[in-house]
């Protein structure tokens, strides 16, 4: 048995392994966020409207892009499992099976796309808002497949211990968002002036610049000499790419079942009005670029879980996973102050508006209280990727959100406590962080069980 010195020197050890491929992932999400961040704050120059179409866009792909995304991050586990076997020829031929399924993902959206002028007319969204939404969503919609691509290019990366392209194009794809941006919202140069709708094409343009930039990266690098993907090309080989969706698919349940949750309340909301629209946008856009730091390490746990795995040392794999989520609950201790005190100078970055921004100030709080809970939810998923555990979670996530939290959320949301007055966009707020201390709770025992188990079974 290790003393207590011991283990902490151990635990700084991984947290330190964990750190070289967490702060690259990070950064990698923060742009991402950030993208949302320079798209809002960008769209709120042209007026509420124009901000409020980037909230409903961003209600309705967000949610598809990251069920997707989370399907094709199935190749991270298993190409980390197979690192840590030292199976080059299975990371090349799973990252390739990867790839056509990033293809197959990527025509899902063309398919859902006619819903959606129902989807905001039975949510009361004002007919002027409803046409530019529309219009948003055909620019993301020409970009998520090379999007799909870009990441699974990314997991690939990542999982052999190589996450820093994903980082530096990150950086790349940002500034391009930015000029885009300036064209195509306030129409520069003779470009038409779109307004809160170019957001969606700038992010559609740059979907592809970043895949571009990541495929002749991979084909150029040193670092892809051992497990070079483009030797060669082949079809889809069933089998593989079975494995692939019989994992990836509850990930994408999960992230579906999460996401839909937070951004779905944009569309449930929109009976309120363009302010209250703008200011779930606003608190949501913040408090997914701090989630971007837990996210990062969940992604990291992932891949050294599998690793672990993968070299045939469960032991080591426990320890990686309850690592990670300290690291998770230290990181959120952290950002609660920033929120706290900070937030109404936060909120008044993205908006003048005063209706808007006492709102959007107020929200701010609820994503201060979820902090821990949203930290130990997401590290702790993520350390069942790496085990490979993914259906149990989409279960879990599911009951969490939509059978307590948006329920719940509604109830309080139109009719307030029983007697009392509706609370509005805050009842929906309220059910978010219930549901997210159900899930944290859930999957903090999985995680317990399914760690045990598999030293047990060896």
């Amino acid at each position: 048995m290790m003393n207590s010195a011991s283990r902490r020197t151990r635990f700084w050890l991984e947290a330190r392994r964990l750190g070289r491929l967490t702060v690259p992932l990070v950064l990698s999400q923060i742009v991402f966020s950030l993208m949302g961040l320079l798209d809002t704050v960008m769209a709120g120059k042209a007026g509420a409207v124009d901000q409020a179409v980037v909230g409903l866009g961003v209600a309705l792909w967000i949610p598809v892009f990251l069920a997707l995304m989370g399907v094709v991050q199935a190749v991270s586990p298993i190409v980390a499992h197979h690192f840590g076997a030292g199976d080059m020829p299975s990371i090349v031929a799973d990252t390739r099976e990867g790839l056509w399924l990033a293809v197959f993902c990527g025509a899902v959206p063309f398919v859902l796309m006619p819903c959606v002028p129902q989807v905001l007319a039975a949510a009361q969204v004002e007919p002027v808002l409803a046409t530019k939404t529309n219009l948003f969503l055909w620019g993301i919609l020409f970009g998520l497949p090379a999007a799909l691509l870009f990441r699974t290019l990314g997991f690939y990366s990542a999982s052999i211990n190589h996450p820093r392209p994903l980082m530096v194009l990150g950086f790349v794809g940002l500034g391009v968002n930015f000029v885009l941006n300036w064209l195509l919202i306030y129409g520069h140069w003779g470009f038409p002036a779109l307004g809160g709708a170019g957001c969606g094409w700038a992010t559609g343009i740059g979907m592809w610049v970043g895949f571009v930039l990541m495929a002749v990266y991979t084909v150029v690098g040193k670092a892809y000499k051992d497990v070079y993907l483009w030797h060669t090309w082949a079809w889809p080989h069933w089998p593989r790419l079975k494995v692939l969706l019989r994992l990836g698919l509850p990930m994408g349940g999960a992230a579906l079942a999460e996401v839909s949750a937070f951004a779905g309340v944009a569309l449930l909301i929109g009976r309120f009005g363009a302010v209250s629209i703008a200011a779930h946008q606003i608190g949501l856009n913040f408090a997914s670029i701090i989630f971007m730091l837990p996210l990062g390490l969940s992604t990291a746990i992932s891949i050294r879980v599998g690793q672990e795995l993968g070299a045939g040392d469960p032991r080591a794999a426990r320890f990686v996973s309850w690592c990670g989520v300290s690291l998770g609950l230290m990181l959120a201790a952290l950002m609660v102050p920033l929120m706290l005190y900070g937030r109404e100078a936060i909120v008044a970055l993205y908006t003048p508006d005063l209706a808007v921004r006492q709102i959007a100030t107020t929200l701010m709080l609820f994503a201060t209280v979820w902090q821990f809970s949203d930290a130990t939810q997401v590290c702790a998923v993520g350390a069942l990727r790496g085990y490979k555990v993914t259906l149990l979670p989409m279960w879990l996530m599911v009951f969490a959100f939509w059978v307590v939290g948006i329920p719940l959320g509604a109830w309080l949301g139109y009719s307030g406590f029983a007697g009392g007055q509706a609370l509005g966009v805050y009842g929906f707020w309220l059910g978010l962080v219930i549901g997210l201390v159900i899930v944290s709770a859930g999957l903090a025992f999985v995680l317990h069980k399914v760690s045990r188990a598999r030293i047990a079974g060896a």
